[in-house]
């Protein structure tokens, strides 16, 4: 089921935790229209973040960017971007994520 942020900077929340963040699915992080910057971390695994999987997808590889453990990535995002999907590489993991209106 998909993680709806899209009142995060209304509701005054842009650092989010997504507890036990899924090993074998994406998760599909739906954000706020006027986000313009995602920062995405995990302190125990590695994690892989796309703009190209669906919710509830299987993992993949393909069209993601690998974030390594105790790490954070940090990109600009474009205008009409407003999701995001994750998936830890094994085992269950707590992600950390701050949206930035830049």
């Amino acid at each position: 089921m998909a993680l709806d942020l899209t009142l995060a900077f209304q509701d005054k929340k842009p650092i989010q935790t997504i507890a036990s963040l899924s090993h074998t699915n994406f998760l599909l992080v739906n954000i706020p229209t006027a986000t313009r910057r995602i920062t995405v971390g995990c302190e125990a695994k590695k994690i892989f973040l796309s703009f190209s999987h669906a919710d509830g997808a299987a993992k993949s590889v393909t069209d993601c960017v690998w974030i390594p453990s105790n790490s954070v990535f940090s990109m600009a995002i474009g205008n009409n971007i407003d999701s995001f999907a994750v998936v830890a590489d094994s085992a269950a993991s707590d992600v950390a994520i701050i949206l930035e209106e830049v």
